[in-house]
């Protein structure tokens, strides 16, 4: 009995280990390699990363672009005002009557917001004084119109580059309303998951949100207004838009390559990234493949040379992917999976109908060959898809004058639950009085100042 239990001791339990230490070892590789060749088995058992493949969020605004039938013709101010592409793009002071009458549909989490936080008796200081900053979170006031910043927190200059993109859209908006807008402290993070910093529940700006996050309230991304990290300088958005719009007055849509395009790094959710890969590979249409940033190689491909394919591809990373946007700015087919995050503009997505302006299959892409062998014959089909899609996000959505409204429709929503709430007198006489700095003076500051920054008197 003794040298049973020796042996089970020196023999079974190194054996035991052994194994589970192969097993943590496969996991591991499997979830942080970069080949996309991984075999079926390991993808099968290995979890999807930070993205649960089972959840995804079905759009479904059915007043997003009912009234989209151009020209938009309501009585405001002028009279017959009707939004036009050339000539009201870019123009950030639309006023609220007419980002309204431009934009429908643009505004829907904005209210989903306020009608979840209505009920709730609304947002107190206390509330928001209760929010810990974590790296990668910021807190502002818009005082008197003017905007101040209270308090950064960056864990590094890439951290700073995004809180700042994010405070010089607000200032960009509400310099360029003449209507008033009310006073509020507000908490924003530039992270791409609100389970990074803390649970749900709390009153917070983010970039993206799952359906069961509710509290959050969304904003427009900092690539907005520039964006570049040391692999890639891609600049403001609008600039991208200006160069794809060059480019596809070379590439009309006849001459543009029939196949679906994507390039992407598998290190965030490995198993859908992989999944894609796979279903694509070997296939006459797909021009999908992986990116290694170390390696410098030639597969790397700029925002504006994805336009020359009819279909690009996208795919989310460890949460929303920011990149839509530039893809959107295409004559192209967008062929996305079922989404699980939602940002600002998903409401006006639409895959069906004749307003439809992407392809949406599954998150396993078990049904991509069929929809992309459809596309294929009816060539017809999905010139249609790519010029609603331009029409719709290109041309209106994601313009400047979009973005300048949506980031004011935000302040004033957040205002009404912000400035409802029972208030001591204390309370009222602090906000604004002598907190924060104004954005002017903390743009000057230097970079290193920002990343861990705080003027709450």
């Amino acid at each position: 009995m003794l040298l049973r239990q020796r042996y089970s001791v020196r023999v079974v339990l190194p054996c035991f280990v052994a194994l589970f230490g192969a097993f943590v070892f496969t996991m591991w590789f499997g979830m942080n390699s970069n080949k996309d060749n991984i075999h079926p088995i390991i993808t099968q058992l290995i979890p999807a990363g930070h993205c649960t493949c089972e959840h995804s969020t079905t759009f479904n605004c059915t007043s997003c672009l009912t009234p989209f039938d151009y020209p938009i013709r309501m009585g405001l101010e002028p009279p017959q005002w009707a939004f036009q592409y050339g000539r009201d793009d870019r123009n950030e002071g639309l006023s609220r009557s007419q980002c309204t009458a431009a934009f429908p549909g643009l505004f829907e989490d904005i209210n989903r917001a306020v009608q979840y936080w209505k009920p709730r008796g609304g947002i107190t200081r206390k509330q928001v004084n209760g929010i810990n900053l974590r790296k990668g979170m910021a807190r502002g006031m818009i005082y008197g119109g003017e905007l101040y910043v209270i308090e950064t927190r960056a864990a590094q200059d890439d951290h700073r580059r995004k809180i700042l993109g994010i405070f010089s859209s607000i200032h960009r908006a509400i310099s360029a309303t003449s209507g008033s807008l009310p006073d509020i402290e507000f908490i924003f993070s530039i992270e791409d998951r609100l389970d990074d910093i803390m649970g749900s529940g709390q009153p917070l700006w983010t970039l993206g949100r799952k359906a069961s996050e509710e509290s959050v309230w969304l904003m427009p991304d900092f690539g907005f207004w520039a964006w570049h990290n040391p692999s890639v300088i891609i600049g403001t958005y609008s600039e991208v838009v200006e160069k794809i719009k060059k480019q596809e007055n070379a590439i009309p849509w006849t001459m543009k390559e029939r196949k679906l395009v994507w390039r992407g790094s598998l290190t965030f959710a490995p198993k859908l990234r992989r999944r894609l890969l796979e279903v694509a590979r070997g296939k006459t249409w797909g021009d999908v493949k992986e990116l290694v940033w170390s390696r410098k190689n030639n597969l790397i491909i700029s925002m504006e040379d994805h336009c020359r394919y009819m279909f690009i591809a996208h795919v989310e990373g460890r949460s929303f992917s920011s990149s839509l946007k530039y893809r959107q700015a295409c004559r192209s087919v967008i062929v996305s999976h079922r989404l699980q995050f939602i940002q600002h503009h998903h409401y006006l997505l639409q895959a069906e109908g004749p307003r439809q302006n992407y392809v949406e299959v599954e998150r396993d892409f078990s049904d991509l060959e069929e929809k992309m062998e459809l596309l294929l014959r009816d060539e017809e089909l999905a010139k249609r898809i790519a010029d609603n899609n331009v029409k719709v996000f290109r041309e209106r959505y994601l313009t400047k004058a979009a973005e300048a409204c949506y980031w004011r429709e935000l302040i004033s929503g957040w205002g009404t639950v912000f400035a409802q709430t029972k208030t001591s007198g204390r309370e009222q006489e602090v906000l604004g009085g002598g907190r924060g700095l104004r954005y002017e003076s903390f743009i000057l500051l230097q970079s290193k100042a920002m990343l861990e920054f705080s003027h709450p008197t």
